[in-house]
């Protein structure tokens, strides 16, 4: 959580959610899930969600994200993509 606000920030919340195969896998198509300058961009970060919250990301089925793991990209988001 960001210290200042109370919101959930991208170092460290949000950064850690995303496995290493899961940033190696998506950079090809451009998509720099570890870089904030990339998911801080509101366009970036709904598509991302968008995948993520349709179970189409990451594509093994063993390890798509618990509920509340969605929950938190969706606060960090919603909160307007806190560093």
């Amino acid at each position: 959580m960001n210290q200042d606000s109370g919101a959930p920030g991208f170092d460290a919340d949000i950064r850690p959610l995303f496995r290493p195969i899961d940033i190696e896998h998506m950079a090809p198509f451009g998509v720099q899930l570890d870089q904030y300058s990339y998911m801080s961009d509101p366009a970036n970060a709904e598509r991302v969600y968008g995948s993520i919250a349709a179970k189409k990301m990451p594509p093994e089925s063993d390890a798509t994200w618990p509920d509340e793991h969605v929950r938190l990209l969706r606060a960090w988001i919603d909160a307007g993509l806190q560093p």
